[in-house]
């Protein structure tokens, strides 16, 4: 196991492993990771939320054909 002294080593192990596991008594409890890295893990996570919120309102028929929906906003909003 390395153990790190400084904040730019964690920077450095980040940079080129693209995550680090902090763990304190054998027990992981912490992990450290990019900016970049940790932005994609979230708009990940949205995108499959999102994806399976739609699956269900498709089965439970919550939905609209979309010549109704441009339809509809053509005569609201005038384009």
């Amino acid at each position: 196991m390395q153990q790190i002294k400084n904040l730019h080593e964690i920077e450095t192990i980040i940079n080129q492993n693209g995550e680090m596991v902090i763990s304190k008594n054998n027990k992981n409890n912490v992990v450290v990771m990019s900016m970049e890295e940790y932005r994609d893990n979230i708009f990940d996570k949205e995108t499959v939320y999102k994806l399976l919120k739609s699956e269900e309102d498709i089965e439970k028929g919550r939905t609209r054909k979309a010549t109704d929906v441009v339809k509809e906003f053509r005569e609201k909003f005038g384009f």
